[in-house]
Parts: C-alpha cells; structure tokens; sequence
C-alpha cells in the first residue's frame, strides 16, 4: 500500500508492508534511489508481527521535490524521525542502503533512544572515491526523456553497472518514471537534489557515529564490487570495529546493488531485528 504523508518538510511516499500494529521497520533507500530498492526484502520479512515501511527520500521517486539547500544527512534523517512520528512508532527499526546508511547513522546520532536496531546496508563512512563512480554515473539518467518506458530501460541497462539484470530493475527503474503532458517519460527524481546530496559537507570522523551505534547494529557488506574498489573498504571495517566492536558485519554475496536481492541480506536483517525485540 502506498501512502503520501504530510510533514514538516514536504510530502513524503512511502509504501507499506504486513500489519499496519506491528513493530515498525523504516526502510532508507540510497542516493537518488527510491522506495522500489527494499520491495525483497520487505516481501520476506513483512507479515502480521512485523510492518515494513520504505520511503523515497525528498527529491527522489515520488517524494516532493523540496528547494535549494533543504537537502543533507541531518535533513533526510528528520524525515525519517517524522515518519515514525506520522506512522506513530515511538520506538522502530531502521535499515538504511547506501546513502540510506549514512541517515541512517545520523538518526542514531541525533534520537538513538528510539531505535530498537539498525541495519546499514553497504555504507559505513568513508569510502574510496572510486567505489562511488556508477553510483554518479548513475545520475545521467535523470535528463532522460523517452518515448517509451522501455527505451529508458534500455539505456540504463545499456551503463553496464547492474549484473546480472533481471526483472526487479525494470519495476524499480520504471517506478521512478512519470509522462509529461506532451507524451514523453522522464525520472520524477531531481537530479539537482541528488547532487546537493553528494556534494554536501560529509563528516570528516565518523566516529561519533559509529559510537551512536549503542542498539543492536548490523553491516551487510557486499563483497563483489562495481567495476572498482568496494564501497565498505577493509579500513572502514576495521575502524568502525575498532570503536564499536558491538557492530555485526556480515558478508554477503552480490555487489553494491545487487546484495538487496540477497537472501543473506535478509536473513542478516532479520537477525539484526531479532536481537532488538524489546
């Protein structure tokens, strides 16, 4: 069930999984991603005891396209908060993917009390540039206009940074399209957002992060990488460890995209609920 929820900041769509009074799973996609990315995973771990949540950040997927300078790790991470809030959870579970990592670690920073566990998703601070270049190379497809959903389609599966595809890469990139009145398509997402949130001030020690990390917390590392270094290097790893030796890190089969669809991914998910039951 899709549902646009009014808050502070804008309109915000969100889909919904399982029993609408189950403990709350809030679902945080990556950069100029969309709400599409958690639909496996939320298919395997939704049902009567457990409510799954995914949401399109602002600017992205069918959320709305808020102004210059409203982006950034502290903005999406009050969203989240203010979700919970509108779906009236004092107290949920949070899984953020790449990007969605990153706000993840930020809600825990700012309101960590009210999370039950996080998971992060193949993000986990610093990273090699290098390992972020498809993830930008990825932006290009937000100037696309077609004339068909399918031609879009084929252009993105065309940049060669998804392997293997599969039908989970049609529904997810043709839910972010949108027909203009003069019959062309194009992406909903704002590349203008995407690329405030790239280019924002990132945190030059992640430490203070991975110390809010006090609830039960997961990091699914994928272990093939797109065409370059991973995005979760063995330093990162080691450092995160190093302060927070709480942290679970498992590794999981597929790249920084593909790991989504893995069944270990879940299963390291529903694990990491599991140790947060209250």
């Amino acid at each position: 069930m899709d549902l646009d929820l009014t808050l502070p900041s804008g309109r915000i769509r969100a889909r919904s999984w399982g029993e609408a009074g189950a403990p709350l799973l809030l679902c945080v996609p990556g950069l100029a991603a969309n709400l599409y990315a958690f639909s496996r995973i939320a298919e395997t771990l939704a049902g009567v005891d457990r409510r799954v949540v995914a949401l399109d950040l602002r600017g992205t997927g069918r959320s709305e396209v808020t102004g210059p300078d409203t982006y950034g790790l502290q903005n999406h991470a009050s969203d989240v908060l203010a979700i919970a809030d509108a779906l009236g959870a004092a107290r949920f579970d949070v899984a953020g993917w790449s990007l969605g990592a990153l706000i993840t670690m930020q809600v825990a920073l700012n309101e960590g009390s009210r999370l039950r566990s996080v998971t992060l998703i193949d993000h986990g601070g610093p990273t090699d540039p290098a390992a972020l270049v498809p993830i930008r190379d990825g932006l290009g497809r937000l100037e696309t206009s077609v004339s068909d959903p399918q031609r879009y389609l084929e252009q993105v599966r065309a940049g060669g940074h998804i392997a293997p595809w599969s039908p989970f890469w049609d529904n997810y990139y043709t839910y972010e399209l949108e027909q203009r009145s003069d019959g062309q398509w194009q992406p909903t997402t704002s590349l203008a957002a995407a690329q405030e949130d790239l280019r924002q001030r990132w945190p030059r020690d992640w430490t203070p992060f991975w110390e809010a990390l006090t609830m039960p917390t997961t990091l699914v590392r994928a272990t093939r990488p797109v065409g370059g270094p991973l995005v979760v290097p063995q330093r990162t790893v080691e450092a995160l460890t190093a302060t927070n030796p709480a942290v679970t890190v498992v590794s999981v089969p597929g790249d920084h995209f593909t790991c989504l669809l893995e069944a270990a991914t879940s299963a390291a998910l529903a694990a990491g609920l599991s140790a947060g039951q209250d």
